[in-house]
């Protein structure tokens, strides 16, 4: 009898969700958007994280690797949709609130879900709104198995948009494969083996004019938690050192899947990433920018770290990996993860008072030693050759006549305070070509910086077509820049 009243106490309220799905539907109408198709699996999902909502927190509902499991075990595959999660107290304010939501409609969505929970003992109630645009339909597939060594076709019909697709498999231990797949009339198939026990991450990657995208991503358990229904969860790490080597073996169990090289640990990357993580959690804020405007090249610069190439990942959620899962699953994070270039990483985190943990994740290509106490010319040089290098490319041939020309107007521009390519109405283009009337093309870039070795983040310097480089520089103190900077020149050039 107990049992029941607790039933009671806290169900899905079809009245509320009936409004909220005729609300949102009016919603896409109002901007001109195609209304999205009511899908039961994501509703079922929506109601499930609804009540989580209610349990625990709206943030902890919403958490990417907690999301993507409420949407697997539901039966959808639409990878981390939108979600929108409101609770509150009296029971009709999460309504109310997503009545006065006009935001959620600004990207479009093929498929939608709602579940409503009240809780009447607590005059409170949830509600979840998941939009998903859906890139791949599936045929059933089984997200359990009981026994390790099961086999399973997966078959998908493509959006028009996508021409092909491959599958990738993180398994248990983060090792992930990669499942090619064929045509099979009008839909794509991979057969997908399962040879170990615990949670495998399936991931449907297609591919069409705009790039890679993720049209599908589900997990399937295996073993005899997965037979007994309970989830399949894996222990978060808590020390330091445990974070930081756990979190860069997924990153390059990851890369490997991906037939790219391993990252090797930094420990100066690690204290960057370390101090900007603390910032974060004290500071409460979250962003790739902080407050004062600095960012991951600044940070790098105020370390002295001479690089070529850099990123920086952030994840948020109540444990290292959980925040990596969603950082693996952001498009513009995974793209950094599998960028070739990088050889190094650094990883930070660190718990907020809220009980979330900020993780951050910096990656680079660091320049080789350069002697800091040569030359400062020749210091440039170096790192602008090592980074060139790193990239692929070229070196570039030293513009030796130009440097003259190049550090006065160095010394002109921290005169002005004003590290521009043109001063006082003279292009510094314009005396360039004066000056060789060999080149085709020109092109400037103006640093300043503590080390003149950090003088690399540029796409100019990535130019293929690009022969020559020319440097000029002077030192000094500046107003706005501040105390004992480089001011440097940099000109790429083409020949005719």
């Amino acid at each position: 009898m107990i049992w029941a009243v607790l039933l009671a106490a806290a169900a899905p309220s079809a009245s509320m969700e009936t409004e909220a799905q005729r609300f949102i539907g009016e919603q896409y109408e109002r901007v001109g958007r195609s209304n999205p198709t009511n899908d039961s699996s994501l509703s079922k999902a929506a109601r499930v994280l609804a009540q989580q909502a209610l349990d625990s927190s709206a943030a902890d509902a919403a958490e990417v690797s907690n999301l993507t499991a409420v949407v697997s075990e539901a039966g959808a595959t639409d990878p981390t949709p939108r979600a929108l999660v409101l609770r509150g107290s009296p029971r009709g304010e999460p309504l109310k609130a997503l009545l006065k939501r006009t935001d959620f409609t600004h990207e479009g969505a093929t498929h939608f879900g709602v579940g409503a929970i009240e809780d009447a003992a607590h005059d409170r109630s949830a509600i979840v709104v998941l939009l998903a645009d859906r890139k791949a339909e599936l045929a059933p597939f089984p997200h359990r198995f009981p026994k390790r060594g099961a086999s399973q076709r997966l078959c998908a019909t493509l959006a028009s948009h996508l021409r092909s697709a491959d599958v990738y498999v993180t398994r248990p231990k983060g090792d992930v494969d990669h499942v090619p797949g064929a045509r099979d009339q009008d839909r794509w198939c991979a057969k997908i083996d399962f040879p170990s026990d615990g949670r495998h991450t399936v991931e449907l990657l297609a591919r069409g004019e705009r790039g890679p995208e993720v049209a599908a991503l589900f997990f399937v358990d295996v073993g005899a938690q997965a037979a007994s229904g309970r989830r399949v969860v894996e222990a978060e790490p808590t020390e330091p050192a445990e974070v930081r080597a756990r979190v860069l073996d997924r990153i390059n169990k990851l890369r490997a899947g991906y037939k790219l090289g391993a990252l090797k640990p930094d420990p100066m990357l690690d204290a960057v990433a370390q101090a900007y993580a603390r910032r974060m959690a004290t500071e409460q804020f979250f962003a790739h920018v902080a407050p004062d405007g600095s960012d991951v090249r600044k940070r790098l610069r105020e370390a002295d770290y001479p690089y070529s190439t850099a990123g920086e990942n952030l994840g948020l959620a109540s444990g290292p990996l959980a925040a990596h899962f969603g950082i693996e699953h952001s498009p513009g994070h995974r793209k950094n993860l599998l960028e070739p270039a990088y050889t190094v990483a650094g990883i930070g985190a660190s718990k907020r008072a809220d009980g979330q943990l900020v993780l951050v994740e910096v990656l680079a290509a660091p320049i080789e030693a350069v002697d800091l106490d040569a030359d400062p010319i020749e210091q440039a040089y170096a790192a602008l050759n090592s980074a060139r290098k790193s990239k692929g490319l070229k070196a570039l041939t030293r513009a030796e006549g130009l440097e003259q020309l190049l550090t006065s107007h160095a010394k002109k521009a921290l005169e002005l305070d004003s590290p521009k390519a043109t001063l006082e109405g003279k292009r510094l283009h314009d005396r360039v070509f004066e000056l060789r009337d060999d080149l085709g093309s020109a092109t400037v870039d103006f640093f300043v910086a503590d080390n003149p070795a950090l003088i690399t983040d540029s796409k100019n310097l990535g130019d293929p077509k690009a022969s020559l480089v020319g440097v000029g520089l002077t030192r000094g103190d500046s107003p706005t820049f501040g105390r004992d900077k480089y001011w440097v020149v940099v000109v790429y050039g083409t020949l005719r």
